[in-house]
């Protein structure tokens, strides 16, 4: 079955379908141009024979007149009728009556309908001959005005310009015949023409594209297989050529991409292990160090409460009390690295997260002198997110932020909707900034440029806001301030009721 649907058609049907179109329009263009030449041709030399029998029968006429021979010019008529395919030869009077005719019994008898027509149109255009086809008798009509000549004043009036009108009727026949031949002859040579045009376009494109292109195919579902180490060869310096080497080139830069990409899997994978072991490792070390850090801490804490303000060592167990707080600090941020907790995802303001994120902030200004400017989601849309997780991202921005803040500065968070669902939060502050060099790092675990820091707290917040299907960016300027953007697809997709 046929399809009818080009643009499912393969490339070669589509060529050949074109090329049928167009090579069948040139050779029709070229037949009728041969033809039309043809017949003119034909034409041409039909007008020229018929004007020159006219010629040659107008001067018998003329002679034997000049004679003085009249009797002669019927019987003239009717010898030279016989000859060159003449049907009939007639002399008229301006009236369209006929003088003398081949064909004795027209003598005296008006013309026929369609000689009228001709002779009107002859005596219209005052020419002193005209030639008319009629394709229905398959004739030739040639009027010739007798011009009155001073040989031809003793007869007639010296007054009258022409003495008559000769008519000659030519046989057509053996002209339409040649030109039906020349028609049939231009026909089989559009045709053929045609025909080793379409032959020798096919095979050009062959050879030219489709070859190639099919080869080129084969080639990119073998590559599609999983198979690079496929190459084409092309030494021409057209398209195709061009389309093969960029083959060639795309396959090598695959094949070394290919390659890095292995090369930083198996990467990522050792050093995955090496997390995964650390991570279990850490919460094993949590866990065990915990409890003897909790009975160390109780202990502390009652040598603290029984020993007096003046004591020297009131400020050592102060100090040391304070150092374990610390490695309770370390011990519980590897525990939610390492086997962070469940989402417990609510339907909930998310203005409400910041500004409890602020407040729990604000006890760690200390004596800096730190202005908050809080810009909130304007319309009030609910989001479907884990508070807690939410507000423990923003703390450690914050806290992070007023480590970075000199004596004064500022922190801005502005909450905007983008794309419907998607909320926005933008976190900058003012203060040091973040070396160039550091900027692609300070999201893995355990790199901080604090002195006291444990490199988890970036990494945690990452955690939990891809753990929302959300995403974190971070731009800084070294001594200007640093911006972080978060992005979490989270907001109903309709104004709360």
């Amino acid at each position: 079955m046929i399809n009818l649907h080009l643009t499912e058609w393969k490339l070669k049907n589509k060529i050949i379908l074109h090329m049928a179109v167009i090579g069948g329009l040139c050779a029709l263009s070229v037949a009728f141009l041969y033809l039309n030449a043809q017949k003119n041709v034909i034409h041409t030399m039909s007008k020229q024979k018929t004007e020159l029998l006219s010629a040659m029968i107008e001067s018998s006429i003329f002679s034997a007149m000049k004679d003085g021979k009249m009797e002669e010019v019927q019987s003239a008529l009717a010898d030279i009728a016989v000859t060159n395919d003449i049907i009939k030869i007639r002399i008229l009077n301006p009236q369209g009556e006929i003088l003398r005719s081949s064909l004795k019994e027209e003598q005296g008898t008006p013309v026929s309908h369609i000689t009228r027509n001709n002779f009107a149109s002859f005596l219209s255009s005052q020419n002193q001959s005209s030639t008319y086809f009629d394709r229905k008798q398959s004739l030739i009509r040639e009027f010739r005005s007798i011009e009155n000549k001073k040989e031809c004043f003793g007869c007639h009036d010296s007054g009258t310009k022409n003495n008559g009108i000769l008519e000659v009727n030519i046989d057509y026949t053996p002209a339409a015949i040649l030109l039906r031949k020349s028609q049939l002859q231009g026909i089989i040579i559009g045709l053929v023409a045609m025909g080793t045009l379409a032959f020798i376009i096919i095979r050009l494109f062959d050879r030219l594209i489709n070859h190639p292109i099919s080869k080129l195919k084969d080639k990119m579902k073998k590559v599609q297989e999983g198979d690079l180490d496929v190459e084409l060869s092309s030494y021409k310096s057209d398209e195709i050529g061009s389309l093969t080497k960029n083959f060639d080139e795309m396959i090598r830069k695959l094949k070394d991409a290919n390659h890095k990409v292995e090369e930083l899997y198996n990467e990522r994978i050792v050093k995955a292990g090496h997390l995964a072991s650390i991570g279990e490792l850490a919460a094993g070390l949590a866990h065990e160090i915990k409890n003897p850090i909790a009975g160390m801490k109780g202990a502390l804490e009652i040598f603290n409460q029984r020993t007096d303000e003046s004591d020297p060592k009131k400020e050592i167990f102060t100090e040391m009390l304070l150092q374990i707080e610390k490695i309770n600090h370390i011990i519980q941020d590897l525990l939610i690295y390492a086997k962070p907790k469940e989402m417990k995802i609510n339907q909930i303001n998310p203005n409400e997260c910041m500004h409890n994120a602020i407040k729990l902030a604000k006890p760690h200004i200390n004596s800096k002198d730190i202005s908050f400017h809080f810009h909130p989601l304007e319309n009030e849309r609910l989001a479907h997110i884990d508070c807690n997780k939410i507000q423990e991202v923003l703390l450690n921005l914050i806290l992070n932020s007023i480590a970075s803040i000199g004596r004064e500065g500022k922190i801005a968070i502005e909450l905007q909707e983008k794309n419907k669902n998607e909320l926005e939060i933008i976190f900058s502050d003012n203060g040091k900034g973040i070396k160039k060099e550091h900027l692609s790092q300070v999201f893995h675990p355990f790199f901080t440029t604090k002195k006291r820091g444990t490199g988890l707290g970036l990494s945690i917040c990452k955690n939990i806001i891809e753990a929302h299907n959300g995403s974190i960016e971070v731009t800084s300027v070294e001594s200007e301030g640093t911006t972080f953007y978060i992005r979490l697809p989270v907001l109903e997709l309709g104004n709360p009721s």
